[in-house]
């Protein structure tokens, strides 16, 4: 794993005494990393004041940073982008980008959303990205007001901070077998197979817990969602013998904690980031993928009956309604804000 180092950017008072920025608008002028302008949920601003800036491992072989924008103060966190997802750390923007300012990885975790957090790669851009020996800059935008499950969210951010110690390290170049003399050598496991071994793993083939129902298949965001009556330990415990035996393997970020787990694994170039949060007496599960074909995701399962209203179910959350609303959703997205 990476090595880490963590910058807080807190408008009101410096922490750090000798950052470099500049004084343009999207860069700061003090010596302090800096965040401006507005991350919007249903229309409510998040102020978001602080900006963690991490090392992490590569991704595709590309070398690549996270962003980790915070509305509270993650001083005392140990893991500011896991707990940023959690909201935690009050509203949150977790970024993934790499050196040319591609973003791969983002999730919106707004306490104005209450089905959140989501994954939005595709949906936010990255624009006027300046990367130094010492400095990153530049602006997040959605190119205006974007729905997520009836929820809207609306991002245009400029942002400057220095950049952690060992920032875009290339990826280790892959090494060759040692030759032996013979006319076959026994073949070894690498540790991470390559990025693009083979098409993509199809998302149906997801081994799922045994406990898991009300099933979502959410492709509009590439997110799998369902509830269990089984404990938080015992989903992340089945769920990780599952992936185990399908040949996932765990990445680094993984944390079970006495009420929540965080699962990390990776498989074929595939990424997987699975929160499991208690919910009753039993949990829900939300499941954010990178890599995998969902040209062919099943159908959703159907949620338990819900009493209805005014002579009308409500079916907010069932399966058939869900897909249809998540591709109205989808069509309502202004191609031109899609760049």
């Amino acid at each position: 794993m990476s090595p880490k180092r963590i910058l807080l950017l807190p408008l009101a008072a410096g922490l750090f005494s000798a950052l470099l920025l500049s004084s343009s608008p999207a860069e700061a002028s003090g010596d302090k990393p800096v965040v401006k302008g507005t991350f919007l949920g249903d229309g409510k601003d998040a102020k978001l004041k602080y900006l963690i800036v991490q090392n992490r491992e590569p991704f595709s072989d590309k070398s690549a940073i996270k962003l980790v924008f915070t509305e509270k103060d993650p001083a005392k966190s140990e893991k500011p982008d896991w707990d940023a997802g959690f909201k935690k750390l009050g509203s949150a923007l977790v970024i993934s980008v790499f050196k040319d300012g591609g973003i791969f990885g983002c999730e919106v975790a707004h306490t104005a959303h209450e089905k959140s957090p989501f994954s939005a790669v595709g949906e936010i851009k990255m624009k006027d990205f300046k990367v130094t020996e010492t400095q990153v800059s530049g602006n997040l935008t959605t190119g205006g007001e974007l729905d997520a499950f009836g929820q809207k969210w609306n991002v245009d951010l400029t942002f400057s901070a220095t950049l952690p110690k060992g920032a875009f390290a290339d990826a280790p170049a892959p090494t060759e077998p040692k030759k032996t003399g013979k006319a076959k050598d026994t073949p070894t496991e690498p540790d991470d197979e390559p990025a693009d071994a083979g098409p993509k793993l199809p998302v149906e083939k997801l081994p799922l817990p045994a406990a898991a129902k009300n099933v979502e298949f959410k492709q509009t965001v590439q997110q799998i969602a369902f509830s269990s009556d089984a404990s938080v330990s015992a989903v992340a415990t089945d769920f990780s013998a599952k992936l185990k035996k399908d040949g996932w393997k765990e990445a680094p970020g993984s944390l079970m904690g006495k009420t929540n787990a965080i699962l990390k694994r990776k498989r074929d170039g595939a990424d997987l980031t699975i929160m499991v949060q208690p919910a009753g007496k039993g949990c829900t599960v939300k499941i954010f993928t990178q890599g995998m074909d969902w040209s062919n995701p099943p159908d959703s399962a159907e949620p338990e009956p819900k009493p209805e209203k005014d002579g009308d179910a409500d079916v907010d959350d069932a399966g058939a309604e869900a897909k249809r609303l998540l591709n109205d959703a989808l069509k309502k997205i202004p191609r031109g804000l899609i760049k």
